[in-house]
């Protein structure tokens, strides 16, 4: 019963691309901490390939870009908004 509900969850967060969004938050987490995050980014969306990363600053946009070769999501390009 808990390997078809994990499954099926899985599958969903697959479906919705969920995975990319929780994997580029994991990676911004650890190079400019939850702070920063809390505070900057806005919004992360996934559409078709390409990861959006909204701020609510300049200054943040610009940091993130400064970093944005170290963001590597496999078939995904970035973009900062």
């Amino acid at each position: 019963m808990e390997s078809t509900i994990k499954s099926i969850v899985d599958a969903f967060f697959k479906e919705k691309k969920l995975d990319v969004i929780e994997e580029v938050e994991n990676i911004l987490t650890k190079k400019f901490g939850r702070a920063f995050i809390d505070k900057n980014i806005l919004q992360l969306t996934v559409e078709k390939k390409t990861v959006k990363i909204k701020t609510s600053t300049i200054e943040a946009k610009t940091e993130i870009n400064l970093y944005k070769k170290e963001i590597k999501i496999k078939e995904h390009e970035i973009k900062i908004l």
